[in-house]
């Protein structure tokens, strides 16, 4: 082991230990990152948290940097050098130390705060960081992510974009955002126009036809769909049962796939 990164690390652990108590440990929630997004009022991106049983639902607004290295991290994108996060992660694990969890521990004056849990040499320690950083590293790291009960209960209300009818929703199974110039930029988009997939349902008719997380959609039945509600239009016009053909960018190229449209019941 290099005596200069061990020196790095320590630095970074020279926290006191942490001493979890039960009921602290009752409290909190593991959470899954939802989906990044941008605040239609303030422009800033936002990353949600989201809980797997109670759906409680924690949007974080944070910078453009941060938004972007948790979206390469959700898609799956890899950078040819490490970036910031990357660096934190090689340190740790260079100097064999295990990140346990990230917590986001508390909501105070507009401002939400998370530590992250370091196992190093038989030890735990706390480490104060801020949330955005937190769930990045804890994606690259694949370290799960977990909200405190006060957090819950203050969390601050989702930003309100036109957001897509409950029936896109209930037949497609995705959930859908109007691709602003703001969002192309988190994502680093090529394109500016379509609808961005913001998430997708396991099982779902959009699952199994192979539409993914980060997917632009550019066209429904031959239809141009420049916002949510054009896709809705397409969708309320067309016959049931049928097939919904759609047409996505992906990375750079377009393809068409078709989605089932059940009866209506």
């Amino acid at each position: 082991m290099h005596k200069g990164l061990f020196a790095i690390a320590s630095l970074m652990l020279s926290s006191l230990p942490l001493d979890l108590g039960a009921s602290q440990e009752n409290a909190q929630v593991e959470m899954r990152v939802k989906q990044v997004t941008v605040d239609p009022y303030s422009k800033s991106p936002v990353v949600i948290l989201e809980g797997p049983q109670n759906k409680d639902l924690i949007p974080i607004w944070i910078g453009v940097s941060e938004a972007r290295s948790i979206a390469m991290e959700l898609e799956h994108v890899a950078t040819p050098r490490p970036l910031t996060h990357d660096l934190i992660r090689n340190i740790l694990q260079g100097v064999g130390a295990t990140l346990y969890r990230v917590t986001i521990t508390d909501l105070r004056n507009n401002t939400y705060f998370a530590t992250l849990t370091v196992k190093l040499k038989g030890q735990d320690f706390q480490i104060d960081s801020r949330p955005s950083d937190a769930i990045a590293v804890a994606l690259k790291m694949k370290a799960p992510i977990y909200a405190s009960g006060q957090v819950l209960a203050k969390a601050k209300q989702l930003p309100s974009p036109e957001m897509p009818r409950d029936d896109i929703k209930k037949i497609l199974g995705i959930h859908l955002q109007n691709l602003t110039a703001e969002l192309a930029g988190v994502f680093e988009l090529q394109t500016k126009r379509g609808v961005l997939v913001a998430d997708v349902e396991l099982g779902s008719p959009a699952s199994q036809a192979g539409i993914q997380r980060g997917d632009i959609i550019l066209r429904a039945n031959d239809r141009p769909i420049h916002k949510v509600g054009d896709l809705d239009t397409v969708i309320q016009a067309a016959k049931k049962p049928s097939q919904l053909k759609v047409q996505v960018w992906r990375k750079g190229r377009t393809f068409t796939v078709a989605l089932d449209l059940p009866a209506e019941s």
